[in-house]
């Protein structure tokens, strides 16, 4: 039986080492579906409306939302509705929007970008 004690913490080592992988692989997993998506247009009389979700289908809401012009000053502050969309005043020049969903999940848009 002495013997086979190290066959089994080798065994016990690969289990051990194959959960820590496991649990590994699902908080990635889970961490990329918590990174947002938005697609964001201009809605005519000078405003832009940003409709979003995360990668799972949940809904963006809660998420703050930030816009600057082009020399990185805020313009805008904002937070994401119950419906995933955020509505704001165009800039008059260049300008970009960062969504913030936190655990380091950041998404800019660049105002050239939209449709």
């Amino acid at each position: 039986m002495a013997k086979d004690l190290p066959g089994r913490m080798q065994w016990a080592a690969s289990v051990a080492a194959l959960l820590i992988l496991g649990a590994a692989s699902s908080a990635v997993c889970e961490a990329q579906m918590h990174v947002p998506t938005f697609q964001c247009a201009n809605n005519g009389a000078l405003r832009v409306t940003c409709v979003g979700n995360f990668l799972d289908g949940r809904s963006a809401a809660g998420i703050k939302a930030r816009v600057l012009d082009q020399h990185d000053h805020v313009v805008y502050v904002g937070t994401v509705d119950s419906q995933g969309r955020i509505t704001f005043r165009k800039p008059d020049a260049e300008f970009h929007i960062v969504f913030d969903a936190g655990q380091g999940n950041v998404l800019t848009i660049l105002g050239s970008e939209m449709t």
